[in-house]
């Protein structure tokens, strides 16, 4: 067996021998019997491989002096063994001798072996040293705590440690004990507001709750047991692994309680000042001897680093300052009066701070330790100067926008006294006129032509002013309402056709890709807003210039939201940037000799940016002097429920579009394919009729061609007439005009032109020019001619009710001349007593003035509604009134009115109000 063992001794590893550390390997059987050991572990036991093997075959018998220290290596292996886990432990490890020293053993089982068994690998590790250290410390703390013990005995004031959950008491010094007139063997273990407080339950004021290990719990207790008042400090400590409550506290017989009083009298003192106090050595200037109450917190410094950092120096007051008050502190030290002044503070973090700093000098014959100083109160007042800088900052704003809006008003009263004056002095003098020539009709009608324009353009100024007026009060409304994009851009071109005619102007208007032209809005305002536009490029816009409209519409990622853009472009005289950036402000115009002559308000640019961004939208403008500018607007438009239908009927149906603007071609392109039709484009008049010739060559002519009328090299007639003279089929010819092609008409007609089509090109007119083609009759004039339609009222009966002479003499001659019948009323009152006096269904409708004497015309309407008469609820009652605000509509409209009409009164939209109705 013993040879065994010591061929077995000669297996350790040669690299595991050559390792300066302990390492053992043993069998895991009960004795641990040793396998092999490398040379370390020889020289750390003393003995000699010889010496060891002949004594120990195993740990067992190794350690047959500690047997403690075998139990805890077993129970370790057992461990990691049941855990498939490295152990470790610390026991001895004896020497030769019967010494020892203490190692830290960590284990590892192994199961690669030859004989197929389990190994376990030891390796030990000196930690003796570390052990020799932690009974040292162990030592110190010993002698610290009878040092605590006997500090805490010597203490003349009372010392209690108590139980935080039991309240059981720990501790009590001699004077504790003293105080409460017992031995200390008689009080431990007692609760302590059995003993202190003679309560049988804890004290409801017990301050636990309150206490921490980072600070002392200070408070004052009158204590009716012991009849004396003590000042207390509590505090949680660790007591022998016990969470504790330790209290200090001296009597108010005690000197130290009489000391504590004053210090907090003091404390109290120095915190009721709202700043930072500290004591200033009046030797350099420079040192601070003493700081208290919020100073550290007001520098911005820790003491550690007022003290490390700044050297206990004031030079954390701005260098300028310091060098300020230097001499003024200088002057205070011969003198001996008192300064105060305001300085800059720089905090640790850099900020800037402004303090009322309050200097009170004493010399040194005064001062307790003779040092002559300064004592400062300093106060932060730095917020109150960022608010006066503020306020004043704001009063100076104030004041120069003020000022900017009085120029800006007496400006615009200057400018609005001119262009008021210019129609009203047409007014006068052509109705002087007129009344001097009643002979000659043509002269009357002429100066009556011109009262009526300068009247529009009286009406336009005023309408503006109210606008704006509305705006700034926040009075203005938006309706909705179901609008048409075409209809609304028609109404644009109509109304501006004269002027742009008049100017040799040229209008382009260009729809792309607008897949719903039916939206929700107001389209009042939405008509307003690009009014303002497309006249402020009119006017600004030489003759012979040219201004273009597209209109985009957008994808959009909100359901039932279109997403609209509206690009108003000219190359009129520009803008300069400085002043792009005024352009929406109200009662603002450029300064340029080239605009002085033209007549405006410089209010619609700001009634136009209101209206828009009312409707949630964007207005952007681009523009240089001399090169003309461009108003972009981006608007979200409601689109309704129900969107339009088209039927079926051109399926198929191939169309050539001819536009030497490839971005009419591509947007025609795109809307008629969305209807079903194939089409084709080319950019010239030459290409097109190439390409009509081979499509015919082919047997696959064009259901229709669409033939731009203006167009470079070769014009839309020169195209047409070459397309009739070579083509020998008659394929339908529809010519894409501008807005009024009534000039060019005859000559396209007698080329062999079928239809006209005018710009810009929507789906909706698309289709329906398309669809005319097959439903046109022989004989039928072109396409696109339309029919007046006129309202006949004739021998319909109006209850006219007005106030003012003059309105009312104009209503009554402008409805008798489409032959109604009217009765005038002065007032509501009389309205009522008319409508009572008269037969039921003797009136067709009532005119209803507002604002009146007596009675009102919605206290009128509500009267008559109210009367038992079958024609007093349906009689329709139109309001006539100046007030355009949507309040005012839905007043009228709650009253029992059934419409508006706006004053001035515009015969044509009074005439289709009073069809609708009647």
């Amino acid at each position: 067996m013993e040879n065994t063992y010591i061929k077995q001794i000669n297996k350790c590893p040669t690299a595991v021998d050559s390792l300066n550390v302990s390492v053992i390997c043993c069998s895991l059987d009960k004795d641990l019997t040793i396998r092999w050991h490398n040379s370390c572990f020889f020289e750390s036991t003393g003995y000699s491989r010889e010496d060891f093997v002949a004594l120990f075959s195993s740990l067992r018998q190794f350690y047959a002096e500690y047997p403690a220290d075998f139990e805890t290596i077993t129970e370790q292996i057992s461990h990691a063994a049941s855990h498939a886990a490295e152990a470790f432990a610390a026991v001895r490890l004896p020497k030769k001798g019967g010494d020892f020293f203490w190692t830290r053993l960590s284990y590892t089982i192994t199961d690669n072996t030859a004989e197929g068994e389990s190994l376990l690998q030891v390796v030990f590790t000196d930690i003796d040293a570390l052990i020799q250290e932690n009974e040292h410390l162990s030592d110190l703390h010993t002698q610290k705590l009878q040092y605590f013990y006997w500090m805490m005995d010597l203490y003349t004031g009372n010392i209690y440690i108590s139980d935080m959950e039991t309240y059981e008491l720990l501790y009590l010094n001699e004077t504790s004990c003293h105080t409460l007139g017992c031995k200390k063997n008689e009080l431990l273990g007692k609760k302590c507001y059995e003993v202190i407080q003679g309560r049988s339950s804890p004290c409801p004021f017990c301050t636990n709750k309150y206490l921490t290990a980072d600070a002392f719990y200070e408070w004052e207790y009158d204590n009716p047991v012991l009849r004396r008042t003590f000042m207390i400090k509590n505090r949680m400590i660790n007591w022998k692994g016990r969470a504790a409550r330790i209290e200090l506290s001296h009597d108010m017989y005690s000197t130290e309680y009489k000391l504590a009083k004053k210090d907090r009298e003091r404390e109290a003192l120095l915190a009721s000042i709202s700043g930072g106090f500290a004591r200033l050595d009046a030797r350099d200037y420079s040192t601070i001897l003493w700081y208290g109450s919020e100073f550290l917190n007001l520098i911005g410094y820790t003491a550690e680093q007022f003290e490390k950092e700044l050297h206990s120096q004031c030079s954390y007051v701005h260098p300028d300052d310091l060098m300020r008050i230097l001499p003024m502190m200088q002057a205070v030290d011969e003198t001996g009066t008192n300064l105060i002044t305001e300085a800059r503070i720089i905090t640790r973090s850099g900020k800037i701070k402004i303090f009322t700093l309050t200097l009170y000098y004493i010399n040194a014959e005064d001062s307790w330790d003779g040092i002559p100083s300064f004592y400062s109160i300093g106060i932060d007042v730095t917020k109150d100067r960022e608010e006066q800088m503020r306020q004043r900052q704001a009063l100076e704003d104030a004041y120069q926008a003020a000022r900017i809006a009085n120029n800006a008003k007496s400006n615009f009263l200057s400018a609005m006294s001119h262009d008021i004056r210019t129609p009203m002095n047409a007014i006068i003098g052509m109705s002087s006129i007129a009344q001097a020539n009643l002979h000659s009709p043509e002269k009357v009608g002429s100066c009556l032509d011109k009262i009526n324009v300068a009247s529009q353009h009286l009406l336009t100024l005023l309408n503006e002013v109210l606008d704006m007026s509305k705006i700034e009060s926040g009075k203005i409304d938006l309706s909705a309402e179901v609008i048409s994009l075409p209809e609304l851009v028609q109404n644009l071109i109509d109304m501006c056709q004269p002027l742009i005619a008049e100017k040799k102007q040229e209008l382009k208007v260009i729809a792309i890709q607008v897949q719903h032209e039916t939206v929700i809005a107001d389209g009042g305002r939405l008509q307003q807003a690009f009014m303002n536009l497309l006249t402020n490029a009119m006017k600004y816009t030489p003759e012979g210039g040219s201004i273009t409209i597209k209109i985009r519409e957008l994808p959009s990622v909100i359901k039932g939201k279109g997403q609209y853009e509206f690009d108003f472009q000219d190359n009129g005289i520009g803008m300069s940037e400085d002043f792009i950036t005024h352009i929406f402000e109200p009662f603002t115009r450029a300064e340029d000799t080239r605009i002085s002559k033209i007549p405006g308000t410089g209010l619609g640019m700001a009634i136009t940016e209101n209206i828009i961004s009312m409707m949630n939208g964007t207005i952007q403008v681009k523009s240089q002097l001399g090169r003309g500018s461009e108003f972009t607007v981006a608007v979200p438009l409601e689109l309704p429920l129900e969107e339009d239908a088209y039927d079926e009927t051109l399926a198929g149906l191939r169309v050539l579009i001819v536009d030497d603007d490839q971005t009419v071609c591509e947007s025609v392109a795109s809307l008629l394919s969305e209807l079903g039709l194939c089409a084709d484009w080319v950019l010239s008049g030459a290409e097109a009729v190439d390409h009509i010739i081979a499509t015919h060559g082919a047997g696959s002519d064009y259901y229709a061609i669409m033939l731009d009328w203006r167009m470079p090299d070769m014009s839309g007639l020169e195209t047409l007439k070459e397309i009739r003279r070579r083509l020998d089929s008659h394929i339908p010819v529809i010519v894409i005009s501008s807005y009024n092609y009534s000039y060019i008409e005859q000559e396209f007609v007698e080329a062999g032109a079928d239809g006209f089509i005018t710009k810009p090109l929507f789906k909706s007119k698309l289709h329906h020019v398309l669809q005319a083609f097959c439903k046109q009759m022989p004989g039928q004039p072109p396409i696109g001619r339309e029919a007046e339609v006129t309202p006949i009222l004739a021998g319909k009966r109006i209850l006219l009710v007005e106030d003012n002479d003059l309105n009312r003499e104009i209503a009554v001659e402008l409805l008798q001349m489409h032959g109604v019948l009217v009765d005038e009323v002065r007032n509501g009152q009389e309205a009522v007593n008319r409508f009572l006096d008269t037969p039921s269904g003797t009136y067709d409708c009532i005119l209803m003035d507002i604002q009146m004497p007596i009675m009102n015309g919605y206290e009128a309407t509500q009267a008559i509604r109210a009367l038992n008469r079958n024609d007093a609820k349906r009689i329709p009652i139109l309001a006539l009134s100046a007030n355009t605000f949507t309040s005012d509509l839905g007043k009228a409209f709650n009253v029992g009115m059934n419409d508006h009409i706006a004053k001035p009164i515009d015969i044509q939209h009074l005439i289709e109000v009073l069809q609708k109705w009647m």
